[in-house]
């Protein structure tokens, strides 16, 4: 029996690092010599013995099979030849180095000594990460520090199941140096130090309860970041002389008075942190206009407080304004030592849609703009927006509706006036104007003088960006316009059009200048990026398009496409179930496939995939669970309708089985298929955190260019499975609201699915009320979905898999087909049709065999109805049963 406190410091272990099974670790038999042979059997006393210094020893953080570690180290060690107390200064402050650069990125990290000579720097994942991802993370995370790692773990990919892989395990903490005699442990962020060397604290268990394991997600992230160019250093000595990336040119905030800021901060300060970005990164975007600006402490605890108390509406984890002020004083700290890293860029403002929609940006009429402005002193400019304008007040009602129905931009408007004052900048007047009319138009509110001025003096309940003497002069630029007779219809409809199109084509410029920076950012998600990148293009694209038009105007396209282009449905291996699909999985819509767990769904997904793979359609199979290897063994035993553990256990190697010659040859004839009929047009993902929708639509672009096919050719994705998958929003993937990520998952997968003009599968798992409800009664229904009733209402299709028995009270079990015969009961047609099944299609004892229905809950479009199967589970296929139960909604006056 362990102590307490034994057990409480080897559950810490357990949930940062130790896997539960499987857990490589060997011996020390002495100071250097480690025990040549990896053991699996880790078990409590182990750890405990090493903890009390009786023995020591080594783990691989990878866990053989998987190929998943739950957390990452990097090693710092002093060198050999130097004093240790006084190497152990120099190589601390290089891994605190590497850890403040986590630490800007949002990641946790946490110091070990080794007990020796040297430290190492931790990072713990909520769930454990492909070794790969854990190489490239931490690899980054020293490059962007200017440091290049000697040594970090896990340090391969990939680990043997004996353990066999390049470079060393890592001693596990919490253990007893054997040369040194000293403990090595996690420190505290103030650690104690006793001749020259630091003090490892006795109660590691209570210390390690305060680690927090970062999401997937936020790890991913920095593994998939592409960096630039910057020098690296190996040695400690040159580690502080290490020359950085050159900081961005500091904008001039200069001409603000003290108490005077810019129109994106008085946004921040009244309006507080825009929902669709993390808490985090305004309260860096605010630290870096502090540093930038150089703004007295107080005066910046200030802004920090005004912005919390503005935010309660924000969806973030730090809840009170205790705990948003504490992250802003960590955020502003952190970038307050490295000031010339964190200076201030007006992209980082408009990362924020809804900071700009709401008018928290001004655009090119800020004076901080940083981008190049339009060229607005010309006469012709401010002639047509001075009529276009006049023309609006004259004609209130039409020109409003007119000009609102093109989607007009603000950025069209162009032209300058010079301000009275000459120390300020030309006054963007009209631009100011237009965006008055807008909100009083939406508003409801009439387009006179007075309410246009009030406007201007208040926009979006914040304090105006116009001076005073700018509202006096856009009041007197109001009574001359009225003065001025109006111009004609048709110039007015001329003058929308040429400044719809300045505006449009200073949008996309705009687009441009912002995406070269993220780009450039090693800060920025690449992934994240280019979604933004996306959406922002097309939707200029539809703002670009001409004015919205009655149906009349798209009747012969969408004739031609009617009856001028064939079928593009991909069919399943079903044929009842093409016909309730009206001809089988269609692009631009979303299939979600739920099931009880080991009811078959994986196996369903990938028979369909191989099915529309052998009929030459690009498949993409997202996997979130399966390696790229298990799916491949599957898609031989069904091909080859042999047991699955035949394949896997590899009996043609035993001496003593005795058809081997036959069982490698039914195995290299299921590969010849496979490799001749389905992987040419089958690609498998083996999905991480990393992968998310905006990382598909890359990935699908890339199948089909592999493929030669356009940009419409129908393509099968199947993401496997939907819980499994993260929606690129960190607050969202780390926190613990798992019905907003999932929702956010759904909608982007339909998304998805209407953008690149595929047909996406999901798999769901289903809540555990729904699973003791099938086993009790062997219904489902569309509530059964975990996690989001978003899914339901994004998905096109919802078809639930039941495979399993129902067990009613002391009754025998029963199957599917029992089921829906006493659904049918009262049906003597069908009812005949289920009574011959068991005939027609008798299960296989060795395949492992049971009947399996498909429930179409909702279908777009098509029928509802109940597809038979019959499901191998040993051979992972499924065999088609074609009865005609469809349900009310079929083509009955055909």
């Amino acid at each position: 029996m362990l102590p307490d406190s034994a057990t409480a410091l080897i559950q810490q272990l357990y949930r940062l690092i130790l896997h539960e099974h499987q857990q490589l670790y060997a011996v020390w038999q002495a100071a250097d010599v480690l025990q040549s042979q990896y053991e699996r059997s880790l078990t409590p006393e182990t750890v405990f013995a090493h903890c009390q210094g009786r023995q020591t020893i080594s783990i691989r953080l990878l866990q053989p099979g998987t190929n998943v570690a739950k957390a990452g180290c990097i090693d710092f060690d002093a060198p050999k030849d130097g004093s240790d107390a006084q190497a152990l200064q120099a190589v601390l402050h290089l891994a605190q180095r590497v850890q403040q650069a986590a630490h800007e990125r949002n990641l946790s990290t946490y110091l070990e000594f080794s007990g020796r000579r040297g430290f190492h720097l931790w990072l713990f994942a909520q769930a454990p990460l492909p070794g790969a991802t854990w190489m490239r993370s931490l690899q980054n995370l020293c490059y962007l520090a200017g440091y290049k790692p000697k040594e970090i773990y896990p340090a391969t990919a990939t680990i043997a199941p004996d353990g066999k892989a390049s470079g060393r395990p890592i001693r596990l903490p919490c253990g007893v140096h054997q040369i040194s005699g000293k403990r090595n442990g996690f420190l505290p962020l103030q650690a104690e130090w006793d001749a020259g060397f630091p003090v490892v604290p006795e109660d590691q268990s209570s210390l390690m309860a305060q680690f927090e394991p970062m999401s997937p997600a936020a790890i991913a992230r920095i593994a998939e970041a592409k960096l630039p160019e910057i020098q690296t250093s190996t040695d400690v000595a040159d580690f502080q002389t290490t020359p950085k990336t050159q900081p961005p040119n500091a904008a001039n905030f200069s001409m603000l008075e003290s108490d005077d800021h810019p129109a994106c901060i008085q946004y921040l300060l009244h309006q507080g942190a825009p929902t669709d970005q993390d808490y985090n990164a305004v309260n860096l975007t605010l630290s870096r206009y502090a540093i930038t600006r150089g703004l007295e402490r107080a005066q910046v605890v200030s802004l920090a407080k005004r912005l919390a108390e503005a935010s309660p509406h924000h969806p973030t984890s730090k809840l009170t304004l205790e705990a948003k002020l504490r992250n802003f004083h960590g955020t502003y700290a952190s970038a307050s030592r490295n000031p010339q890293e964190y200076q201030w860029s007006c992209s980082y403002i408009r990362a924020s849609q809804e900071l700009v929609r709401g008018g928290g940006c001004t655009g090119y009429a800020c004076p901080f703009w940083p981008w190049e402005r339009p060229d607005g002193n010309n006469e012709a400019a401010r002639r047509a927006e001075q009529e276009l304008l006049g023309y609006i007040l004259y004609h209130p009602e039409a020109g409003m509706q007119e000009a609102l129905g093109t989607d007009l931009p603000a950025e069209g408007f162009i032209a300058t006036e010079s301000s009275l004052d000459p120390k300020k900048p030309p006054l963007y007047l009209h631009r100011f104007l237009w965006e008055a009319l807008v909100a009083l138009e939406t508003g409801g509110k009439e387009l006179v003088p007075s309410l246009i001025l009030a406007q201007l003096e208040r926009v979006g309940g914040q304090t105006s960006a116009l001076s005073t003497e700018a509202i006096n002069q856009a009041a007197a630029y109001l009574d001359a316009l009225q003065a001025q007779p109006p111009c004609s219809w048709e110039t007015f409809v001329e003058h929308l059009s040429n400044v719809r199109e300045t505006g449009l084509r200073l949008l996309a410029q705009e687009q441009a200048a912002t995406a070269t920076e993220w780009l450039s950012d090693r800060g920025q998600p690449v992934m994240e990026t280019l979604e933004t990148l996306i959406q922002g293009s097309q939707n200029l694209q539809r703002r670009s398009a001409a004015q919205t038009l009655p149906m009349v105007a798209y009747s012969q396209d969408l004739i031609r496409d009617l009856f001028g282009k064939p079928q593009t449905a991909i069919p399943t291996p079903a044929h009842w179930l093409n016909h309730a699909l009206n001809g089988g999985l269609h692009p631009g819509r979303l299939y979600v496939i739920g099931a009880p767990p080991g009811s078959g769904k994986t196996t369903w997904c990938a028979w369909c995939a191989d099915e529309a793979a052998k009929a030459r359609t690009p498949v993409l199979y997202v996997s979130f669970e399966m390696g790229r290897q298990q799916l491949w063994v599957s898609a031989l035993a069904r091909i080859a309708g042999l047991n699955s553990g035949l394949i896997e256990s590899k009996h043609w190697d035993e001496p003593d089985y005795p058809h081997a010659s036959w069982l490698k040859q039914q195995v290299a004839h299921a590969i010849r298929t496979y490799d001749q009929q389905i992987a040419e047009h089958l690609t498998l993902l083996e999905a991480g955190p990393e992968v998310t929708v905006a990382h598909l639509r890359g990935v699908i672009a890339q199948v089909r260019r592999s493929a030669n096919l356009d940009k419409q050719a129908p393509v099968l994705v199947v993401v496997d499975y939907l819980q499994l998958m993260c929606c690129g929003d960190e607050s969202l993937d780390s926190g613990a609201n798992e019905v907003l990520r999932v929702s956010r998952v759904a909608t982007g997968l339909k998304q998805l699915a209407r953008d690149t003009h595929t047909a996406v599968i999901a798999i769901s798992d289903i809540n555990k009320a729904a699973y003791q409800e099938a086993l009790r009664t062997g219904t489902l229904d569309m509530g059964a979905l975990r996690d989001s009733f978003k899914i339901a209402h994004a998905a096109d299709c919802i078809m639930l898999l039941q495979t399993g028995k129902a067990q009613r009270g002391n009754d025998q079990p029963r199957d599917q087909v029992d089921l829906l015969e006493e659904r049918y009961a009262g049906n003597y047609a069908k009812l005949r049709q289920l009574q011959e099944v068991r005939d027609r299609f008798p299960l296989n004892e060795k395949a492992k065999a049971t009947y399996a229905r498909l429930s179409l809950l909702k279908n777009r479009g098509g029928m509802t109805a109940e597809p038979l199967f019959v499901y191998e589970r040993a051979y992972h296929r499924f065999i088609s049963v074609d009865l005609d139960l469809g349900g009310d909604n079929e083509f009955e006056d055909l």
